[in-house]
């Protein structure tokens, strides 16, 4: 990973120091994408915001067996 100081100065060297907020931006939204697409399990006991149930990530794809979405799902097919 490139120094933080390293970059700030090769950024003000080259005139383009404006573009720091953008790399910023960018570098909390990898770190985001990456936090999501690792593995895990998820239980309401961690979360009770889930109700009950639990939900896992594995290779970037969600299964969520919870009955917050349980909750979610009847909601959508009675309103649509």
């Amino acid at each position: 990973m490139i120094d933080a100081e390293r970059l700030i100065k090769h950024l003000k060297d080259t005139g383009r120091i404006k573009l720091l907020p953008q790399i910023l931006k960018e570098v909390r939204k990898n770190t985001l994408r990456q936090k999501r697409t690792v593995g895990g399990t998820e239980t309401a006991k961690e979360n009770p915001s889930l109700v009950s149930g639990f939900r896992t990530v594995q290779k970037g794809i969600l299964h969520d067996a919870t009955a917050k979405n349980a909750l979610i799902q009847i909601y959508r097919n009675i309103i649509s």
